[in-house]
């Protein structure tokens, strides 16, 4: 079992580069929508751009959740069809709970930096515009947080194919912070998945947003950020995600890819060890190039 960390601490800073000041919301959506409760349990928070199909299938996913307090947050990023006309649509923007903020394209890590200033659940959950969440998402998560105190949870997921077969995850778990840090900057498939996280909001503020300068892998810098400032994770064993596999997961350039990496390991790997960092740096360049050949010959 795990040691969890005291309700209540506060972390060390951890360098990084300083985040750009967001762009003012163009729109703040629905307008007709009443207000939601002052503080939910969670706000489940999603950015999108022109994908309308799988964003209302994954809106729907959390309406249907048997736990109810919670908001959905969406950030629509630029998308060619404004999200609220896609989701009256498809008849499900009369909900109250959900929000939008739409506002001109930004970048990942910027969109979801103002879904997270606009939330006002106390855990943010994060959800991938093309997933979708289970049923018992929302209660199980509950479960875990008023059981074990914990501020970070890491879910496992069950991968969706095309041809309809699915695949359940299991992630690991660590003993420590230290070690998880270790596992994601060594294992070939990352020890966690982003979407599906719950984070309380607090400690979100405590160790900063999402670093702005990153256009990818925003989501493994704040993981690491975390880790490093001794956030231990607690690891929710049920798939509580449903991660819809598509040529659109792929991320193209691994080259470039490859160098962030390198940046993150250089910032976060062992310090005072050059061998060990580039030690490591050769393991991440070796499964880069192996997923980039996969990639090509699909």
């Amino acid at each position: 079992m795990s040691t969890e960390l005291p309700t209540r601490q506060s972390y060390p800073a951890v360098p990084r580069p300083r985040p750009a000041e967001p762009p003012p919301f163009a729109e703040h959506l629905p307008q007709e929508a009443e207000p939601v409760p002052v503080s939910p349990t969670f706000s489940v928070c999603i950015v999108v751009r022109d994908r309308p199909v799988l964003l209302v299938k994954a809106v729907e996913s959390v309406l249907t959740n048997r736990f109810t307090d919670f908001e959905i947050m969406i950030v629509d990023d630029g998308s060619q069809i404004p999200v609220t006309d896609v989701l009256a649509e498809a008849d499900v923007l009369f909900d109250s709970r959900i929000r939008v903020i739409r506002q001109p394209p930004t970048g990942i890590a910027p969109a979801r930096n103002a879904g997270l200033r606009a939330a006002a659940g106390r855990y943010i959950t994060v959800l991938d515009s093309d997933d979708e969440l289970g049923p018992d998402a929302l209660l199980h998560l509950d479960r875990l947080i008023n059981s074990t105190g914990t501020r970070w949870v890491y879910a496992d997921y069950e991968e969706l194919y095309p041809s309809g077969s699915r695949k359940r995850i299991r992630l690991p778990e660590y003993p420590s912070a230290h070690g998880m840090l270790m596992g994601v900057l060594t294992r070939p498939r990352l020890p966690f998945k982003h979407s599906g996280t719950t984070i309380e909001r607090k400690l979100l503020e405590e160790i900063g947003h999402y670093d702005e300068s990153l256009h990818i892998f925003e989501d493994i810098e704040l993981m690491l950020r975390a880790l490093r400032a001794g956030v231990h994770p607690r690891h929710l064993a049920h798939p509580i995600i449903v991660f819809r596999r598509h040529d659109g997961n792929i991320t193209r350039n691994r080259l470039d890819g490859l160098g962030i990496w390198f940046s993150l390991i250089e910032t976060y790997g062992p310090r005072n060890k050059l061998f060990r960092r580039s030690m490591i740096k050769l393991l991440r360049a070796m499964s880069e190039i192996g997923k980039w050949l996969v990639s090509i010959g699909r």
